[in-house]
């Protein structure tokens, strides 16, 4: 999107101390190109005014600033008391002129899979643009607003939170006209306190709703399925229980082809699709987009079509072939719920069946707790070989040895890697998963013809 100085300063309540011509903005100098608006955002950790300099020797159309710039100046230049505040008011004003659905997604797991298959299934109607990468947070929702093209049609925004008050604040921003909430488990407890101040967080997603919006509620999640709606919002139930709107009949993952069948009943008809990733899990997340899909309109044969599309993003169940190993790359991130839901697929697929698993991160005093039950529910996998990396799994190894798991501990994925190097054969099945902060894909350096 092409702001000039003047929409700039409107959108911002800033001051125009010069004008400049239309241009995207910007926020990292080094994506800076010429003709670009540079906003000098300011952190714990760092301050974009000292990048001014190399923002007008990069020719950018002008800066939005909450300090003047040292020297002379030759573009274009907006004043504002707060650069931050600022970006979220530009995002605010290109949402209003942007007249297409715009769908807001969040939840404890399977955000960005959702968002990527509601995406998948709404490219009937249109271009739709959606978040990139883990963009979701209060910089980075306001930053997709404003790299809306022109041409876009709809738009998908994930949000994500660790913290209350943080989606009232992006729902505001983007002003959803369909609302998603995956589901509710134990994740981010450190700044919520307890799974039903998870809930709460994420209600404000569908407390923000204006007459008209539409609510997407997961009705085989307690915690969604309990959340208070505003009156005047239309709502939408899907799940796999008798009395919702749109109903997820079936769910089968393929051993041969690592893809998930689903079949999912709408309103007026029926429809199959093979999603190419494994996981009865994402078969939620299918019926969550199927229902979005219906909602405006589109057919069955249409809404199977888009998640047939659908890809994993990142490392989210991504199916690799390594050295003859099939990987299950399930690394990007994890809490309870989603670790129970990946080491379930891994156990429903045939051959020598191998779990690496990092620390679930942020769960607050309840952390012991949380890792001590994923080893109970391995112990009745039956899995091959359990790989634990970082404190918080490596203490549970004398656990898992009790229940019969054998099990390798390490301090970090990278000697996890070297523990098991030749122990991990072609053939075999690995599934990696942990947090972020466990880089789990370090330990990768273990397999076939991988070298540390």
């Amino acid at each position: 999107m092409m702001l000039t100085a003047e929409e700039l300063a409107q959108a911002t309540g800033g001051r125009l101390v010069s004008s400049g011509p239309a241009g995207p903005v910007q926020t990292d100098s080094r994506r800076l190109q010429s003709g670009s608006w540079f906003l000098a955002l300011v952190g714990d950790r760092f301050d974009g005014h000292e990048f001014l300099p190399h923002a007008q020797a990069a020719q950018c159309a002008g800066a939005v600033v909450s300090e003047m710039p040292e020297g002379e100046w030759s573009g274009g230049l907006v004043l504002v008391p707060d650069t931050l505040v600022a970006l979220q008011d530009a995002a605010r004003f290109v949402r209003g002129d942007f007249v297409g659905h715009v769908v807001g997604i969040t939840g404890s797991a399977g955000k960005t899979t959702t968002r990527a298959m509601v995406a998948d299934v709404l490219s009937a109607l249109g271009t739709v643009h959606q978040t990139a990468g883990n963009l979701n947070n209060h910089i980075g929702v306001p930053l997709t607003l404003l790299e809306t093209p022109v041409d876009a049609d709809l738009m998908v925004l994930e949000m994500g939170m660790s913290a209350p008050g943080e989606i009232e604040l992006l729902q505001d921003i983007g002003a959803p006209t369909h609302r998603i909430v995956t589901n509710v488990s134990a994740a981010h407890l450190q700044g919520t306190g307890s799974v039903e101040g998870v809930a709460r967080c994420k209600q404000e997603l569908f407390d923000g709703a204006r007459p008209g919006d539409v609510c997407l509620v997961n009705a085989d999640d307690p915690f969604v399925s309990a959340m208070p709606l505003p009156e005047g919002v239309r709502e939408i139930r899907y799940g796999s229980r008798r009395d919702v709107d749109v109903r997820l009949l079936q769910a089968t993952v393929d051993p041969q082809t690592l893809s998930t069948l689903v079949e999912i009943a709408l309103p007026n008809e029926t429809l199959s699709a093979r999603i190419p990733s494994p996981g009865r899990h994402l078969a939620l997340n299918a019926t969550a987009a199927a229902a979005l899909g219906w909602s405006l309109g589109l057919s069955a044969d249409q809404i199977a079509e888009g998640l047939s599309r659908y890809q994993p993003v990142g490392m989210r169940m991504r199916v690799d072939s390594v050295g003859g190993v099939t990987v299950l790359n399930d690394a990007y991130n994890a809490n309870p719920a989603s670790m129970r839901a990946a080491l379930e697929t891994l156990a429903q697929l045939p051959g020598r069946r191998i779990a690496l698993l990092g620390e679930m991160l942020e769960l607050g005093g309840e952390e012991a707790a949380f890792h001590e039950a994923v080893i109970r529910h391995i112990a009745l996998l039956n899995l091959d070989l359990v790989g634990l990396s970082g404190p918080l799994m490596a203490a549970q190894a004398g656990l898992a040895r009790e229940l019969g798991v054998e099990v390798v501990a390490a301090k970090d994925a990278t000697e996890l890697a070297a523990m098991l190097k030749g122990q991990i054969h072609a053939k075999d099945v690995v599934l990696l998963k942990g947090s972020r902060g466990a880089r789990m894909e370090r330990a990768l350096q273990c397999l076939p013809g991988e070298e540390a």
